[in-house]
This record gives structure tokens, C-alpha cells and sequence, in this order.
């Protein structure tokens, strides 16, 4: 089990590590600096809804980034055959956007929100996938990853618009 939550913790890392260079600008939500303590708490995610996206409770890790995130709240967990990780952040949609390590970014609407489907990291084919939502509570990711030694030709983008329609109802607005 520890084996899991260090392989979800550096998929975890992995898939946000384009946020941990430095980012011109002032994060924000509404026009007002948003603080750690004020973003949607990740790890609040309850065990019902979690199951309804496939994934396994018990699986939590609540150490995702493996050291402090002054700009980060999150939580990941197991599904079958990837990682699906929650998190809110007080970087912009257009710091987003403005990051390399993000791309191929989609316009998209899931149940009535409006979301950004975008790419992560540089292999070929994508094995990271996330929608990121704009909320009160700051941005909230949601990505899927795959295992680091799946080889299938699962698309990760499919993992995660399966899930994230799950979570919606538990977003803040």
C-alpha cells in the first residue's frame, strides 16, 4: 500500500510540476488574492462519491505533493489502472494557459459548468489529462494518470471525463 500512495504522490508531483516555476502575476480569484486556507479542500471528497468515479477510498493520498504547496491544496487516489488527482490552486486560468507544461487546451462544458480540458507533461501519447473548473474557492483540477508502467492505449482524457462528472455537484460555484 505504501507503494501505491508514493506512485500517486509522484504522479501527482509529475503532473504539476510545470506550476512549481516561477509565475508572473498575483494569484486570484474574482480580482481578490486568494490564501491557501480559502481553497476547496480536496480531501474533503466523500467515499461515496469517490466509488461513483471508480475509485478506491482507502487509496487516499493526502500528500500529493510530497513537500508543502504554499499555492496548493490536494488529495489523489487509485482507480483501475490510474491515478485521479483533486486539487485547487490559486494560480489563474491564464497562468494555466501561460504554462508550457499545459497544453492542447479545450473549451468544454460538464453538466452546465464551464471547464478547460487540457494535456500535461510532454510524452507522446498524452498519459496525463485534467479539466480544470474556475470557483470561488480557486481553481480546481481534476486529472487522471496513467499508471507509469501502462502501456495501453487508454486515453487519458476519456479517464478523466468519466470521473469528473462525479464531482461536479461538490464544486463550489
Amino acid at each position: 500500500m505504501r507503494l501505491v500512495g508514493f506512485a500517486a504522490g509522484v504522479c501527482a508531483v509529475l503532473a504539476l510540476a510545470g506550476c512549481s516555476e516561477a509565475v508572473d502575476g498575483q494569484p486570484e480569484a474574482s480580482g481578490a488574492p486568494l490564501t491557501k486556507e480559502q481553497l476547496f479542500d480536496p480531501c474533503t471528497v466523500s467515499d461515496s462519491v469517490l466509488q461513483a468515479a471508480g475509485l478506491d477510498p482507502a487509496s487516499k493520498d493526502d500528500n500529493p505533493f510530497s513537500v508543502p504547496r504554499a499555492e496548493w491544496k490536494g488529495c489523489a487516489w487509485r482507480g483501475d489502472g490510474h491515478f485521479i488527482g483533486m486539487n485547487s490552486t490559486t494560480y489563474t486560468m491564464q497562468e494555466f494557459r501561460a504554462n508550457d507544461y499545459f497544453h492542447d487546451f479545450k473549451d468544454i462544458n460538464v453538466q452546465g459548468r464551464p471547464a478547460m480540458q487540457y494535456l500535461l507533461g510532454t510524452r507522446t501519447p498524452a498519459n496525463q489529462c485534467g479539466i480544470i473548473f474556475d470557483t470561488s474557492q480557486g481553481r480546481i483540477t481534476v486529472t487522471a494518470s496513467k499508471f507509469i508502467d501502462d502501456k495501453s492505449s487508454t486515453d487519458p482524457c476519456m479517464l478523466v471525463n468519466n470521473a469528473v462528472p462525479n464531482f461536479v455537484e461538490i464544486l463550489p460555484k
